[in-house]
């Protein structure tokens, strides 16, 4: 859940960062600057701080602000080394780009014919085989890691194979490969696998040799298991006025999706590697071609329209700053989240890691008009010749999201995320079931920005069997369906809402009523099981997201907690089907019709809440073996 909750809140950025940044004031000097990050540090209780902002080829800063360590006061300093978990991406695709310009891969390589040997499923492999580029820009249609698969309890490493074997239960193409990106942790690790096969070396061997060497980043590893703590910050969460530690988990796979570790020295060698169009001591480490093809997002549909936001080669774009094109990549997990950002056309960037598990934006908006203060706005390219208005007739109506990131998690996204598309003289209005509508300007072609940004930021267009799609906020895929469906669909997970509260109410009232003999004794059950029902849910949904937030590494055995989980999911159906059928056996003796209604309501669509769950593998879930 909290994996789902970050990638929103980055969706989220995408619409008030540049607003916040237009009326926040910025530092004007460096002390101020570094001043106004402390007071965040204090307000969100990050314990310590990594720290590197370039501009041009100066370092204006690179170090540490806070402790690495809190129970030791440790500091934080230039060589303190951060978790910066999906930031590994970023070199992953480095380290492909590096094989494919040496003739080893293609981008557009078949996956099954550069590796054989891997077992996935892809019903559309015959006319959309997953390719190289699928992986790299996560629009292979995998689904993300699965709860008992984000850390591993063994003392043996995942490699070769056996590492991308783990996800086999992931790789699973939900749709047509090179139709729309989906955030999914185990594409990086068939990436890592194939540097291995195709580099004759392990992949962090490979990238220590092609990269980090070159650069200078002599601290920086890809370790799996930490060997020496002192020179790590440890990941922390605050809870009741303390500090709490997380232990240094080992993450699964072969780590090419999450295991670097860096520091403030290092990741300033980075950002100055890429503000020098990858020229490293005057020497070209790629062509530039390979640079723009790693912001250049290549194989979704948005793509092919012309939007270019979003997920490219291991590097994204997050949010448009009224005067930079920043773009870089974000990381987070156990206590740590950390962002790396740069503008290549005004030679700026930054990177940052907290040790609290604090999101980055507040930071990460100081940071950036700091940079950008003596900056103008930015001003578009002016159009040669002003294009046609497009005809848009057959685009309003009803959305449907497509590429959900977890089937486990975000299965509701499908109902509850469907939006309304309408037309007005200037562009599009987009609502969703719940907020407020957004209003987008038509820019050229098929392609609409919000007022505030710069460049395209949506998309409406036909699929290659006609059908008209949109995608909005970065990656975002809707399909367009007929509102009955929709209507229904939200109904009754709006109608289930109301039983669950309605449930839980009655609880109270059909104990009075037993109380004072209303009700027969006999007739307790029919009452009480749909409050059961409810409160076996909530535990069991309450377990699981904290465990998420607290101690995922629960979720890989049998234990009390995944026990606790199992047991109480289940209950939910039990309770919920068996209220039903009880329901329905003393129908007859129930001579209230108020009563009856009331019962009804509540049986009948907890059963369908039961249904629905019980579909997507949430009654009786096994979270250990998922």
């Amino acid at each position: 859940m909290k994996r789902y909750l970050s990638v929103c809140f980055w969706v989220f950025l995408i619409s008030v960062h540049s607003l916040f940044a237009q009326s926040n004031s910025s530092p004007e000097t460096l002390p101020e600057l570094i001043h106004e990050i402390e007071k965040v540090m204090q307000e969100e209780k990050m314990p310590g701080l990594m720290v590197s902002i370039v501009s041009k080829d100066s370092v204006l800063f690179s170090g540490g602000l806070g402790v690495s360590v809190v129970e030791s006061g440790q500091k934080v300093d230039g060589k303190t080394l951060f978790h910066l978990y999906s930031i590994t991406k970023m070199f992953t695709a480095l380290a492909i780009l590096r094989l494919i310009q040496s003739g080893s891969l293609h981008l557009q390589d078949k996956l099954r014919d550069i590796a054989p040997e891997l077992v996935y499923t892809n019903p559309w492999e015959s006319t959309h085989p997953v390719r190289l580029v699928h992986l790299l820009e996560h629009s292979s249609g995998f689904d993300d890691t699965h709860l008992n698969m984000i850390h591993n309890t063994s003392i043996h490493d995942l490699k070769g194979i056996d590492a991308v074997n783990f996800y086999q239960t992931c790789l699973i193409a939900r749709w047509k490969p090179g139709l729309v990106s989906s955030y999914a942790n185990p594409n990086y690790t068939i990436v890592g696998y194939l540097i291995e096969k195709y580099s004759g070396m392990s992949w962090d061997s490979y990238l220590q040799k092609i990269l980090l060497e070159p650069l200078g980043m002599h601290y920086s590893d890809f370790d799996l298991r930490i060997k020496e703590e002192k020179r790590y910050a440890r990941g922390y969460r605050f809870a009741d006025g303390h500090y709490i530690p997380f232990p240094f988990f080992v993450p699964t796979g072969n780590g090419a999706a999450s295991a670097l570790h860096s520091c403030a020295e290092d990741m300033t060698q980075y950002l100055r590697f890429f503000l020098n169009d990858w020229n490293i001591h005057g020497e070209q480490w790629l062509d530039t071609t390979y640079l723009s093809a790693m912001e250049t997002i290549h194989s979704t549909a948005g793509a092919r329209e012309g939007l270019q936001i979003g997920y490219a080669l291991g590097n994204s774009t997050f949010y448009n700053h009224p005067k930079a094109n920043f773009r870089g990549h974000a990381g987070g997990g156990d206590g740590f989240e950390s962002l790396v950002n740069y503008d290549r056309r005004h030679r700026i960037g930054y990177a940052i890691a907290n040790n609290g598990g604090k999101g980055m934006w507040r930071i990460s908006v100081l940071i950036e008009n700091f940079l950008t203060r003596e900056l103008p706005d930015f001003v578009p390219a002016t159009l040669v010749q002003q294009p046609t208005k497009p005809v848009l007739r057959d685009y309003p109506g009803y959305y449907k999201p497509i590429n959900v990131r977890s089937e486990q998690w975000n299965f509701l996204q499908r109902i509850i995320g469907v939006v309304k598309l309408s037309q007005w003289e200037g562009g599009l209005i987009i609502k969703p079931l719940l907020g407020r509508a957004d209003t987008v300007e038509w820019v050229k072609d098929r392609l609409f920005k919000r007022k505030y940004e710069h460049q395209a930021s949506v998309v409406v267009g036909l699929d290659e069997n006609g059908n008209p799609f949109l995608q909005s906020d970065m990656h975002q895929y809707y399909e367009k369906t007929s509102y009955l469906p929709v209507l229904i669909q939200q109904l009754l997970l709006g109608l289930s809402a109301l039983a669950i509260v309605l449930s839980v109410i009655w609880v109270l009232v059909w104990l009075v009523m037993v109380l004072v003999r209303k009700v027969s004794r006999s007739q307790i059950l029919v009452g009480l099981l749909p409050g059961m029902a409810v409160l076996s849910g909530v535990i069991a949904f309450r377990i699981t997201t904290v465990t998420d937030y607290t101690n995922r590494i629960a979720f890989n055995s049998i234990n009390l907690t995944s026990v606790t989980i199992f047991f109480t999911s289940l209950c939910f159906g039990l309770f919920a089907f068996t209220g039903l059928g009880l329901l329905i056996k003393q129908w007859t003796h129930l001579k209230s019709s108020w009563i009856r209604g009331i019962l009804a309501f509540n049986a009948f669509f907890l059963t369908y809440l039961a249904i629905l769950l019980l579909m997507h593998g949430w009654i009786g879930v096994r979270v250990w073996a998922l």
